[in-house]
């Protein structure tokens, strides 16, 4: 049976990072089609929005307006790209080039039902203010997916990355530095971060979830990757 994104090849060609159609078809079972009721008629905020493709994904799965934040402009030439040629009418997807730190500050509160943040999380040392930033909009979902570290103590593992690879972290404008410093939390720091920033949270079960081939998924069946639904405690 065709995955989503078989239906949609052209995310296979947009970006290097990820597109290999297991990878990207099991994510979308995972982080789409298992939050359908998060995001049909709601409006979706994608942190990070890379080529669009969870932005694209959230519009065909009935979201009322995306809003993608991605700091790499030539992802999001292509992300504009890829919207004209599926036919997405204006509107509603679109798409903002800069830092997520400066330009969330800019969404006004209220505005956004469901946030996404795939694969950003572990590209941060700011944790903690960009969970304060989305509590600050006030949405009612968080979905979340990120590269974990093993320990079960409540850690965050430092990490160097190099800006030059497009499935790092971004170098800031006025940073010469090639390296950036990135934090990789622990599932356990991850609990004590969503618990604080005012979230109840359930994991989506990888090893519940049917799959049959785990080839370029080994992170989540090895639980150094995971997908979480949180909802935001009112008050």
């Amino acid at each position: 049976m065709a995955g989503f994104f078989d239906l949609h090849p052209r995310f296979y060609q947009t970006s290097i990072v990820g597109s290999t159609a297991n990878r990207l078809n099991s994510r979308y079972k995972a982080m789409i089609d298992a939050n359908r009721e998060c995001i049909a008629g709601k409006s979706v905020l994608d942190i990070a929005s890379h080529d669009g493709r969870w932005s694209y994904a959230a519009y065909d799965g009935g979201a009322r307006h995306v809003l993608g934040i991605e700091a790499r402009p030539e992802l999001v030439e292509r992300a504009e790209a890829t919207m004209r040629e599926y036919g997405v009418p204006e509107g509603r997807i679109s798409f903002v080039t800069g830092d997520i730190h400066r330009e969330i500050a800019k969404v006004p509160r209220g505005s956004v039902d469901t946030v996404f943040c795939f694969g950003f999380f572990y590209h941060t040392m700011h944790h903690a203010r960009l969970l304060a930033s989305i509590q600050e909009l006030a949405p009612k979902y968080l979905i979340l997916d990120t590269g974990v570290c093993a320990s079960d103590q409540p850690v965050i593992e430092i990490r160097k990355e190099d800006t030059d690879n497009p499935a790092s972290a971004v170098r800031a404008a006025d940073d010469p530095r090639r390296l950036a410093l990135v934090g990789l939390p622990s599932r356990p720091a991850l609990d004590m971060m969503l618990d604080y920033a005012g979230f109840r949270y359930e994991y989506f079960d990888w090893h519940q979830a049917g799959v049959e081939d785990w080839d370029t998924i080994e992170d989540y069946r090895d639980s150094l990757r995971v997908t979480v639904r949180a909802t935001r405690i009112a008050g």
